[in-house]
């Protein structure tokens, strides 16, 4: 919390989905951030988050981050994209140094396989040159590269 403080503080919490969410009601209290979470991914120990977002189309936060609902691992999961560089996947999208691709938990999809597809496949309109999951690997590469990775990623997913 002190290198926090140091650079600042925290204006907002973005929580991409009702996993691992830890102590975000401590931190929220410390700071007096707002925190934001997709309305379908609110339960009983997130009912107090302050911006609670609904619906399936991206959200413009600020000129430079844009929130993109991509349900599949949960029924509320999003991703956070900043500058058109960095996505910020949550448990949506890593990279598989097993693979050797992007790739998608299967094993730990929460809501809906299928979903979590069509999602993808919305997401790979997207420019981005970073993938900073929550779990597993990052990966980076020029956004064409990108494009032709996530492309791959959803054949991938479509044969599970």
């Amino acid at each position: 919390m002190k290198q926090l403080e140091a650079m600042g503080g925290i204006q907002y919490m973005y929580l991409t989905h009702k996993d691992d969410i830890a102590d975000h009601e401590k931190f929220a209290n410390h700071f007096g951030c707002e925190r934001i979470l997709h309305k379908d991914d609110i339960t009983e120990k997130t009912q107090g988050v302050e911006s609670q977002l609904s619906g399936d189309d991206p959200i413009e936060l600020t000129s430079d981050l844009l929130i993109i609902p991509v349900p599949g691992h949960t029924k509320g999961h999003t991703v956070l994209l900043y500058k058109k560089t960095y996505l910020f996947a949550g448990d949506h999208l890593a990279f598989s140094s097993y693979l050797n691709h992007l790739y998608a938990f299967h094993r730990f999809c929460w809501y809906d396989w299928s979903e979590q597809i069509m999602s993808m496949k919305k997401l790979a309109h997207y420019p981005f040159q970073w993938v900073l999951p929550g779990h597993g690997r990052r990966y980076s590469n020029e956004q064409e590269i990108i494009k032709q990775e996530m492309e791959n990623c959803i054949k991938w997913m479509e044969s599970q």
